[in-house]
């Protein structure tokens, strides 16, 4: 059995010896000697009721059900009013999942709203308090201690329990104020049921009941109202954040832990779409990205593959409400669901799928919210995708793929830049030209002298040492910037680079004359190096120097050779 069974089981075993228990001894020895079933009734309706619809702040729910309980109390005394409480607290466990966390955290509220009960009730008779009375002051004076102690020991024991446990405690100075402020809130409005109650009688829980929970209402609505407002603020920043970034990565890992932080939720699935099938993109879950197996979905398969299909979002409150669904293992703790199809220009670009631990997590507010959010996404991700592109054609050749010598000058400053700053204490340059290019263009023709240009370009690219950068500088020769390489290890790299160029066999296809077969050729190489801040201190002297070297040291000396800089 598992560490947390234990503890479920051990919390049980004290919840039962302290809270049945001790209501049964309540129920015994401070039992009123007649009781209104339909009074009681209505307490426990009441009090389930308020539980169930609570306001929140921060996020949190805020249950004032002690409007209800007060009045129990001081009508029947201490055992009603724990039947009254601890009933509403069981109500409030059944809206959320049952699962063995959730279970403990109601052990724990039962006991603790147990024993607030106890110190409460008596702080109300050591100040003269008693139960049934009709004496305003004294009902006034004894029900404000009675909300006080119960609000201070609520306050003392969570510190408590958490410093035991090494947390932080859960209450800031805001949180202070607010708890005993709603003794402003909570007094005049249990004083007042209770009081008409013993005036009017039942109707006073339509008098008290039906505006309370209008005002519960209207404050809901307008907490929903506000909290739309600010998803929709939170929404707009996101989008303009995901629009200045230029890389998809970027735009696509940010998106995703934007909108998991943004709806609270447990996973987000990201799905590409390749016409009839999903590809699972990204996987996002408990605040890291997942690297796992995962099996493509059909159109029409599963809740994201149904989603595909029939291009219209789906929400979901609870397991049993998609399972049926599902094609593939689902996780065990998933309750919510809420997938929309992530589209532009009448294309289905992809899926993207939202989970949730806890029952109704979404609503169609974030249905619309998430729609608005993913439009974002994909005019974001393509603008990135065109600012990738249109950066690859202005710093690339087109024929190699390789850095063109417009990025290669800016490249060759601003490494230059880093060693003037001593952020490295050598820069190397490495210029390459192929021997005789000019006799393979006119041999095989110019296509076959492109392909061979390709080709080295990736045994260029290869050899790439870590920092470095390579790039076609013109025609068929090409350039190595070098940070952190002394002239002798320069050397050493060009040295290694020539020989493997001429050991390497190019497979082209002449195209000037009128066979079509593949020819082996075998090409040489020249290669200048120079050094900073051997050589220069200059970007543009350093480039030259190289070139020099490449031309006087190894061409003009016989070629299919490496040349360093000389003085």
């Amino acid at each position: 059995m598992s560490e947390k069974k234990w503890s479920t089981i051990g919390l049980f075993i004290i919840w039962f010896l302290i809270v049945p228990t001790g209501i049964i001894y309540f129920l015994q020895t401070q039992m009123p000697e007649s009781i209104n079933p339909v009074y009681l009734m209505l307490f426990i309706i009441f009090g389930v009721l308020t539980v169930l619809f609570p306001i929140k702040r921060n996020g949190k729910p805020v249950s004032l059900v002690m409007w209800v309980t007060l009045p129990a109390f001081l009508m029947y005394g201490i055992a009603i009013e724990m039947i009254v409480m601890q009933l509403s607290i069981l109500a409030g466990f059944f809206v959320v999942k049952r699962n063995e966390k959730n279970l403990q955290r109601l052990f724990l509220n039962s006991i603790l709203m147990f024993l607030l009960s106890m110190a409460a009730a008596g702080a109300f008779f050591v100040v003269g308090g008693k139960i049934g009375s009709a004496d305003f002051w004294t009902l006034l004076i004894g029900v404000a201690v009675y909300r006080l102690v119960h609000t201070s020991t609520n306050i003392g024991l969570l510190n408590t329990y958490f410093e035991m446990r090494g947390a932080k405690s859960p209450y800031t100075i805001k949180d202070l104020v607010f708890e005993y402020s709603t003794l402003i809130l909570i007094l005049p409005l249990a004083m007042t049921f209770y009081l008409m109650l013993n005036m009017v009688g039942i109707a006073s829980f339509l008098l008290i009941g039906f505006p309370f929970f209008m005002t519960i209402s209207i404050i809901r609505l307008y907490g929903r109202s506000e909290k739309i407002n600010e998803y929709i603020k939170r929404a707009g920043k996101i989008g303009s954040e995901l629009s200045v970034m230029t890389d998809e990565e970027t735009v696509t890992t940010q998106f995703i832990m934007k909108t998991s932080e943004l709806f609270k939720a447990d996973y987000v699935f990201l799905f590409m779409n390749h016409d009839q099938w999903l590809e699972l993109e990204k996987w996002y879950e408990g605040r890291r990205f997942v690297n796992l197996p995962f099996q493509t979905v059909q159109i029409g398969e599963g809740i994201a593959g149904k989603v595909l299909e029939m291009k219209e979002p789906v929400i979901y409150s609870k397991r049993k409400d998609w399972e049926q669904y599902a094609t593939v293992s689902a996780l065990e703790e998933l309750e919510s669901v809420l997938c929309i199809p992530l589209s532009h220009n009448n294309k289905t670009n992809g899926i993207l799928l939202l989970g949730s631990n806890r029952k109704a997590a979404f609503g169609d507010h974030q249905l619309k919210i998430l729609d608005l959010l993913g439009s974002y996404y994909i005019v974001s991700l393509e603008k990135a995708r065109y600012v990738q592109e249109a950066l690859q054609r202005s710093e690339r050749c087109a024929l190699t793929n390789l850095y063109n010598y417009r990025y290669l000058e800016e490249k060759l400053h601003e490494e230059m830049d880093r060693m003037n700053m001593g952020d490295i204490d050598d820069l190397s340059v490495v210029m390459l030209d192929i021997d005789h290019f000019k006799k393979v263009n006119d041999t095989f023709g110019h296509q076959s002298g492109n392909d061979i240009l390709y080709g080295l370009a990736r045994i260029l690219e290869k050899s790439l040492p870590d920092n470095g950068t390579i790039g076609r500088y013109g025609g068929e020769e090409f350039v190595y910037l070098l940070p952190g390489y002394s002239k002798e290890e320069a050397v050493g790299f060009a040295e290694q680079l020539r020989l493997l160029i001429r050991q390497h066999i190019f497979t082209i296809i002449p195209d000037l004359g009128e066979d079509k077969y593949p020819v082996k050729v075998s090409i040489t190489s020249s290669v200048g190096v120079a050094s900073a801040p051997t050589d220069t201190d200059e970007a543009m002297n350093l480039l030259r120097n190289a070139d020099r070297a490449l031309y006087i040291g190894a061409k003009q000396a016989g070629r299919d050779r490496v040349a360093e800089y000389v003085k």
